[in-house]
């Protein structure tokens, strides 16, 4: 674990997020500054800055659950589509972004700098997560 990473804090459960999934390898929570409402991140539960340098059980794993999570917000939200990205450099701990997209403006470096300097309400966040994770749980 990297202590100076909020991501690793969050593994360790010493910092607070509003979890939707956690197995063994990987744990997914909701993004605290969302794109869009069901913007989700997944993790490795281990740190690593870079996707292409995990091992390939891992990478698998983090990928899997990517894909679980869009067919779930793809259920719940009905957006015309569901992006899966990369990008790391606000956190650099491999964490791939899940997030109903409703037209190609909802992904563009404007729509990142606004959800950054945005405080969306925890209540809403929370209250979105627990949907997410009700349906992971029936989907089993």
């Amino acid at each position: 674990m990297d202590e100076t990473c909020i991501f690793c804090r969050i593994v360790a459960g010493v910092a607070s997020a509003h979890q939707v999934f956690e197995d063994d390898e990987v744990l997914a929570f909701m993004d605290h500054r969302p794109l869009n409402p069901g913007h989700v991140l997944v993790i490795p539960k281990w740190h690593e800055p870079d996707l292409h340098c995990l091992d390939e059980p891992t990478y698998l794993a983090v990928m899997k659950t990517g894909k679980r999570l869009a067919e779930v917000l793809a259920e719940l939200f009905e957006p015309p589509k569901v992006g899966q990205f990369v990008i790391g450099f606000h956190v650099p701990h491999v964490h791939v972004h899940v997030v109903p997209l409703y037209s190609i403006d909802d992904f563009t470096a404007d729509a990142i700098r606004l959800a950054m300097q945005t405080r969306p309400d925890q209540d809403a966040l929370a209250e979105v997560g627990q949907r997410i994770r009700e349906h992971l749980l029936r989907a089993r």
